[in-house]
């Protein structure tokens, strides 16, 4: 879902946390937290193992057929590209309204992209930039 400044222009920039007239839809800032924390957590329809599973390997499984770097994604193993989180499951929890669409989730405890910390302790290190985009190959025509 792309964000969307006040003034109606796409927000484009890299800037974290969102700046405060950025807008989207709040599952842009909560989607897989609400998901653990709906489904999982609170109405026990779904393991946390499946819950997980449909947060990261399942997107990754997605979107590999179109973007080959993804499949490199979603999971954890020897030769895999995986940023890796740490949550506390009683307290993770979307928190990204209609009113305040760039709320980042609560709960998040560590938070390691591309082997460097990006939340520690629950501290996001805003001036951290790890990782790179995922760029689906550009075909000629």
């Amino acid at each position: 879902m792309p964000w969307t400044l006040s003034d109606g222009r796409p927000y484009t920039g890299d800037a974290w946390p969102l700046p405060d007239d950025a807008t989207s839809h709040p599952r842009s800032a909560g989607c897989f937290t609400r998901f653990i924390r709906e489904w999982v957590r609170e109405r026990k329809k779904v393991s946390l193992l499946e819950g997980i599973r449909k947060c990261a390997l399942i997107p990754a499984e997605i979107l590999s057929a179109s973007t080959p770097a993804m499949r490199a994604k979603g999971r954890l193993q020897a030769g895999a590209d995986a940023d890796i989180v740490a949550f506390d499951y009683e307290t993770l929890s979307d928190r990204a309204t209609f009113s305040a669409m760039n709320r980042p989730a609560e709960g998040v405890r560590h938070l390691v992209v591309s082997g460097q910390p990006l939340i520690n302790d629950g501290v996001l290190d805003v001036a951290a930039r790890p990782g790179r985009p995922v760029r689906r190959p550009v075909t000629g025509g």
